[in-house]
C-alpha cells in the first residue's frame, strides 16, 4: 500500500510538472523556461538573440549616419549654389560697365554670402559637427575678430559599423568640402607653398611648418637672412616685409628688425601674456601630426622658395603625395578686399591692382567650387555604401527574428493537444487515486 502511494505521488510530481511546462508555453509563447530544459535549443537561442541585439545597434548606428549624411549632403549642395553665385558675381564685378560703386554693392552682398557659407561649413546633426573630420565634437571653422576664417578640423573620417566587425568611413571634412588643392608633388619631388597654405600627405596626415630651436622672451635672434621666416608660441608665421625693415604676420603686424643683413630681432614679450610662453624661432623643417593632433618624430627640412614662399623635398617613398590646400574662406575674404579697393592688410589699392586680383580671384573661386563638387560627388559614394549597408543589414535582422521565433516559439496547436492529454491523464490518475483511497481492510475481507 505504501509503495502504491509513493509512485502514485512520483507520477503526480511528473504531472505537476509537465503542467507547468505547457502552461508556461501557453501563456508566453516560448519553448523554454530554463536553459537546463534543453541545453543545445538554449545555445542556439543565445547566439540568434546576440545577433539579433547586434545589428539592432549596427542599425540604429547606420540609420543615425544616413541622418548626418542626409544633411551634409544638402548642406554642400547649398554650398556649391553659393559658391557659383559668388563667381557670377566675380564676373559682373569685371564687366567694364560695372563701375565701383557698383562693385562696393556687390562685396556688400558677398560679405553675407561669406557669412552663409561660414554657417553651413559648421552644420551640425544630434550635436556632432559634419565637417570636423574625426572629432566631431569641436566646431570645424572658427572665425577671429578680423573675420579670418580657420579650419580646426583634420583630415581624417570617423568609422561607423556597417557589418559585424566591418567598418566604413562616413561624411566628409573640411579639406574636402571647403578647400581646394592648388599644387601637388609625388615622392622626391619639390613642393613650394606657403604661410597661408596647409599640407596633407597621401594618409591624411597634416604637416605644419616649425623651429628645432626657439628664443624666448628677452633674448635675441641673430644672423638672419631676409629669406628666412620666424613662427611663435602660437603658430604664427612672422616674414620679412620688402624692405627688410620688420617682420610681418598675415594680419599686418610688425616686429622689429635690427641690422642691415644678416639681421636680429629681439623676441618681444605679448601683451596680455598668452598661455604659452613668448617664443619665436626660425622656421626651418615641416613636422607631421598623428591624428591626435600630436606632433610626431617625422620631420622634412623647409628652405626658403621664391616670393616669400617655402620648398620641401618630399620623402623618396613608392605612393607618396602631398598636396597643398587653400582655405575657400580665404579666397573670399580676397574678392572682397578686391571689391573695395583693399590688399589684405587694409591697404588701399589701385583699380588696376583690384582688377588683377578680381581676375586671380575668379579662378580661385572656381577651383573652390570644383573642389567641393568633387568632394560633394565624395560624399555621395560614401552615402550609398550606408544605404545599401542598411537595407542589407535590416535583412539580416529579419531573418534572425524569423529564425529566433523558429527556434524559441512553442507549438501551441503541439502544446494544446498535449494540455488536453495532461487533462485526460490527470483525471485517470485522481480516478485511481480516488479508487485507492477507498479501500480498507473490510472491504478487502469482503
Amino acid at each position: 500500500m505504501i509503495r502504491s502511494t509513493e509512485q502514485t505521488l512520483f507520477r503526480l510530481d511528473n504531472l505537476n510538472s509537465e503542467q507547468q511546462r505547457i502552461s508556461y508555453q501557453m501563456s508566453t509563447g516560448k519553448k523554454l523556461e530554463y536553459g537546463s530544459d534543453d541545453a543545445n535549443l538554449y545555445t542556439r537561442e543565445i547566439y540568434v538573440d546576440d545577433k539579433i541585439r547586434v545589428y539592432e545597434g549596427i542599425k540604429v548606428q547606420i540609420e543615425k549616419t544616413t541622418a548626418q549624411n542626409n544633411t551634409a549632403d544638402s548642406t554642400l549642395s547649398e554650398a556649391k549654389n553659393l559658391l557659383t553665385y559668388v563667381k557670377a558675381e566675380v564676373i559682373k564685378a569685371l564687366n567694364a560697365t560695372t563701375d565701383s560703386e557698383s562693385q562696393l554693392a556687390i562685396a556688400v552682398n558677398l560679405r553675407g554670402v561669406k557669412e552663409n557659407l561660414f554657417a553651413l561649413s559648421n552644420e551640425r546633426v544630434e550635436g556632432e559637427y559634419l565637417y570636423g573630420g574625426s572629432d566631431t565634437q569641436i566646431q570645424p571653422f572658427t572665425q577671429d575678430a578680423d573675420g579670418k576664417v580657420t579650419y580646426q578640423g583634420d583630415a581624417f573620417l570617423r568609422k561607423v559599423a556597417v557589418e559585424d566587425g566591418a567598418y566604413r568611413e562616413r561624411g566628409i571634412t573640411g579639406f574636402e568640402t571647403f578647400m581646394y588643392t592648388s599644387g601637388s608633388a609625388l615622392k622626391d619631388s619639390t613642393l613650394e607653398f606657403n604661410a597661408d597654405e596647409r599640407i596633407i600627405d597621401q594618409d591624411n596626415y597634416e604637416w605644419k611648418m616649425n623651429a628645432t630651436a626657439k628664443e624666448t622672451a628677452g633674448n635675441t635672434i641673430t644672423a638672419l637672412t631676409g629669406s628666412e621666416s620666424l613662427i611663435d608660441q602660437n603658430g604664427t608665421v612672422w616674414t620679412f616685409n620688402d624692405a627688410n625693415t620688420a617682420l610681418e604676420d598675415s594680419k599686418g603686424n610688425t616686429i622689429a628688425v635690427s641690422g642691415t643683413g644678416p639681421y636680429s630681432v629681439d623676441v618681444p614679450a605679448d601683451e596680455p601674456s598668452p598661455a604659452l610662453p613668448s617664443t619665436l624661432g626660425v622656421i626651418n623643417q615641416l613636422v607631421r601630426y598623428d591624428e591626435d593632433g600630436s606632433a610626431t618624430s617625422d620631420t622634412l627640412t623647409i628652405s626658403s622658395g621664391t616670393n616669400k614662399t617655402f620648398q620641401i623635398t618630399t620623402p623618396d617613398v613608392d605612393g607618396t603625395k602631398f598636396d597643398t590646400k587653400v582655405n575657400t574662406f580665404d579666397v573670399m575674404d580676397k574678392i572682397i578686399n578686391a571689391l573695395e579697393r583693399k590688399d589684405y592688410l587694409g591697404n588701399a589699392v589701385t583699380d588696376e591692382q583690384a582688377l588683377d586680383s578680381l581676375r586671380e580671384g575668379l579662378g580661385q573661386i572656381t577651383s573652390s567650387f570644383e573642389a567641393a563638387n568633387v568632394g560633394h560627388a565624395k560624399l555621395g559614394g560614401r552615402n550609398q555604401v550606408f544605404e545599401l549597408s542598411l537595407d542589407r543589414v535590416t535583412s539580416k535582422l529579419t531573418q534572425f527574428n524569423i529564425l529566433s521565433q523558429e527556434l524559441g516559439a512553442a507549438d501551441l496547436s503541439k502544446v494544446a493537444v498535449e494540455a488536453k492529454a495532461l487533462e485526460l491523464t490527470y483525471t485517470a490518475l485522481y480516478s485511481t487515486i480516488n479508487k485507492m483511497n477507498e479501500l480498507s481492510l473490510v472491504n478487502f475481507i469482503r
